[in-house]
């Protein structure tokens, strides 16, 4: 299926490919990524394979689940926010996030007020959500971030601007597979399966790991349709999840559970790098539509991280970490 994308659609297939396992696994992801980057034509194709199985919203506080509450009982479909930059309330866009995320952790909500009671039973779905990076910073920043967000949802950046942007979305040869249920358990043990929980460490706590990636594991299988975890799931896995890893270079914090920064710019350079290797810096200008000095300024801010070659045109080059970093986070991988 990350082949059959990647021919009209260069690089985007592992994303709809996480996209789609997650959905199947009924986990929370959020794919964070610049304007531009594929995210909405990712979930729209995530959209288009599940058909009625899928619904769009562009928002969902805990008070506005009063009114779908009836719909989400017993739901076992895929919810999509297409882009949360379209909600300009912070609050709303943090509780969308951490509504969604502990909805489908816990698979209830029974909140009790003066004005209403809410209560949703037997969810067993999932959610897509679209964030671009320049908001994440006050998402971080959010105590509920270390409360619910961190353990119980899966962030995957995405690092890859198409050169090429198409007009259509992709169309990948592959079924929703089988139920999720008629999977059997996988092996937790050996080379590979501790290679999955190291890398879902950088994310989630080793508990959370024990739960998430059995079941990512299964997701994999089920959209093969098999009943049975095989090698090329672990594998396959290995290489979806990689992504994940950057969190821990891209994320700062100043304390134990306080204190976090998302450091927007060192992300966005990481993008034009992945992207097109050593980009001009008119490239870059064009990308973000921002001045030739105001890029020059943001490259010596982030010294370790890339470096101004005086060629002509001038470009911008990652340093021998940043090449290491990115090859941690699967840039480049074959598939």
């Amino acid at each position: 299926m990350i082949k059959d994308v990647n021919v009209t659609h260069k690089r985007l297939g592992p994303l709809i490919a996480m996209n789609l396992v997650a959905a199947k696994a009924r986990k929370c992801i959020l794919n964070v990524s610049p304007a531009g980057c594929g995210k909405s034509a990712a979930t729209d194709t995530v959209n288009t394979i599940l058909g009625g199985r899928a619904k769009k919203y562009t928002s969902l506080t805990l008070a506005g689940l009063k009114h779908i509450a009836e719909e989400l009982t017993e739901y076992g479909g895929h919810l999509i926010i297409d882009d949360l930059g379209t909600e300009k309330s912070f609050w709303s866009r943090t509780s969308t996030v951490t509504v969604l995320a502990s909805l489908i952790h816990t698979g209830y909500v029974c909140k009790i007020t003066q004005a209403y009671v809410l209560e949703i039973t037997n969810f067993r779905g999932s959610a897509g959500l679209n964030i671009q990076p320049v908001l994440m910073n006050t998402l971080v920043g959010d105590e509920d971030w270390v409360a619910v967000i961190r353990d119980k949802a899966l962030r995957y950046y995405h690092l890859i601007r198409p050169r090429e942007p198409k007009a259509y979305l992709p169309k990948p040869s592959i079924n929703w597979g089988i139920p999720l249920d008629e999977v059997s358990g996988c092996l937790t043990r050996g080379k590979l399966w501790f290679q999955l929980i190291t890398t879902g460490l950088t994310q989630w706590s080793y508990a959370r790991c024990l739960e998430h990636v059995p079941q990512l594991l299964r997701a994999c299988a089920a959209l093969d349709q098999r009943r049975q975890v095989n090698t090329s799931d672990y594998r396959i896995l290995s290489k979806l999840l990689k992504p994940m890893q950057l969190e821990r270079y891209v994320l700062q914090s100043f304390g134990f559970e306080a204190g976090r920064i998302f450091d927007n710019n060192v992300y966005c350079i990481l993008v034009e790098i992945a992207s097109h290797g050593e980009p001009t810096i008119k490239t870059v200008c064009e990308d973000y539509k921002v001045s030739p000095t105001t890029v020059e300024r943001l490259v010596q801010e982030a010294q370790e991280w890339c470096f101004i070659k005086a060629n002509s045109p001038k470009k911008i080059a990652p340093t021998d970490t940043t090449k290491q970093i990115l090859k941690i986070a699967g840039v480049n991988q074959k598939w």
